[in-house]
C-alpha cells in the first residue's frame, strides 16, 4: 500500500516536490506564522510538539555542543557538566557521564544503522529532542508513537521544507535573499547561516553545523565545541571501533562545503559577541574559524 501511495504521489505531484513522496497521505501538519510547524498528525493521530518560538533564548549562557569525534576520548567531561549540553547523533553513549539537555539527529543514515540509540534518545523525558520530519517519519515506522518520551521538536532544513517545492542552494539568493533571518555566504556552493530556525536550517553537510545554529537560537552567549574534529575522517567515532564505523561523507564534503560554512560562520558569531572554542585541539577547523582552547583556559575568561 505503501508504494502505491507514493505512485500516486509521483504522478500527481511535480519533481520539486518528490522529497514529500514518504509522507503522503499519513502525515498532517499545520504551520505557524512565522512559518515552521506547529501541529503535526501522523495516521490521524496527533504528536505534541515544541513550538520553536517558544523556545528562543530560554536558556542563556555556556553550551556545549557534544559531537563524536575520537577527541572526546581525551575530554574530561566533569568540567562542562555546568554547561547546557546539546548533543547529536551517537554522543548519547554519554548519558551516564553528563546530562543532556538538548538533542539533535537529522541523519536518516544514522536512525537507520543505529536505531538501538534513538530509541534511546526518544525515550528519555529530560530531553528536548530536535529532528526533521523525514527522519521522525523513519522513526515512526519502526516504533509506537507512545515510545516517544521526549520533548519533540521538528526543524526543516531549507532545501526540504515540508510540502514545499525542493530549494536547490543554487537558488537559495532568489527565494531567501528577502527573510531577515537568513544569512546567506558569497560561496559555492551557496550556504549560510539560519539566525531564525522557525525559517528552516542551512545543512552544511554535517549535524554540528545545525548544531550550532540551534544553541544560538536557544540562547546560547558562548559556545564549546566538543569532538567537532573534522580530520583524521577514517578513524571510528569515539563510541565505535573498526568493525562497527559507520561511513561518513566528511572527508567528501570538508573543504568546499564544510569548512567555508564554518569560517563564514564564525565571522557572523563574531560579529554577534558569541564567543566560541574548539575543543578539539587537532580540529581540521583552524584557529582561523574558531580559537582552540582547553576547558582550564577558557572558564578562567569567564
Amino acid at each position: 500500500m505503501n508504494s502505491l501511495f507514493k505512485q500516486i504521489y509521483r504522478y500527481t505531484h511535480a519533481r520539486p516536490l518528490r522529497h514529500n513522496e514518504n509522507f503522503w497521505p499519513y502525515l498532517k501538519i499545520r504551520r505557524s506564522k512565522a512559518g515552521h510547524i506547529t501541529h503535526l498528525t501522523y495516521r490521524n493521530e496527533e504528536i505534541q510538539l515544541e513550538d520553536l518560538e517558544s523556545l528562543r533564548s530560554k536558556a542563556m549562557g555556556d553550551f556545549t555542543i557534544l559531537a563524536t569525534g575520537p577527541s572526546i576520548n581525551n575530554l574530561e567531561l566533569n568540567k562542562i557538566s555546568e554547561t547546557r549540553i546539546l548533543g547529536v547523533n551517537g554522543s548519547y553513549h554519554l548519558r551516564n557521564k553528563v546530562k543532556f539537555s538538548y538533542y539533535i539527529i537529522v541523519d536518516r543514515g544514522f536512525i537507520e544503522q543505529r536505531f538501538d540509540m534513538v530509541l534511546q534518545v526518544i525515550n528519555d523525558p529530560d530531553l528536548i529532542f530536535f529532528t526533521t520530519l523525514h527522519c521522525l517519519n523513519d522513526i515512526l515506522k519502526r516504533t509506537k508513537i507512545t515510545m516517544i518520551k521526549c520533548r519533540l521538536a521538528i526543524i526543516e532544513d531549507l532545501s526540504y521544507k515540508v510540502f514545499c517545492a525542493m530549494v536547490p542552494p543554487s537558488d537559495y539568493a532568489k527565494v531567501y535573499q528577502k527573510n531577515e533571518g537568513l544569512r546567506l555566504f558569497d560561496i559555492e556552493p551557496a550556504s549560510g547561516f539560519s539566525w531564525d530556525i522557525r525559517l528552516g536550517f542551512f545543512d552544511a553537510g554535517t549535524v554540528a553545523y545545525w548544531a550550532l545554529q540551534l544553541a544560538v537560537w536557544l540562547g546560547a552567549d558562548r559556545l564549546l565545541l566538543a569532538g567537532v574534529d573534522m580530520n583524521n575522517f577514517e578513524k571510528p567515532r569515539f563510541y565505535e571501533n573498526d568493525e562497527n564505523k559507520l561511513p561518513s561523507l566528511l572527508a567528501t564534503n570538508f573543504n568546499n562545503i564544510i569548512r567555508p560554512a564554518f569560517l563564514n560562520a564564525s565571522r557572523e558569531l563574531e560579529l554577534a559577541g558569541i564567543k566560541t572554542y574548539n575543543l578539539s585541539l587537532d580540529s581540521g577547523l583552524g584557529n582561523e574559524i574558531f580559537e582552540k582552547a582547553t576547558l582550564d583556559v577558557i572558564f578562567k575568561k569567564a
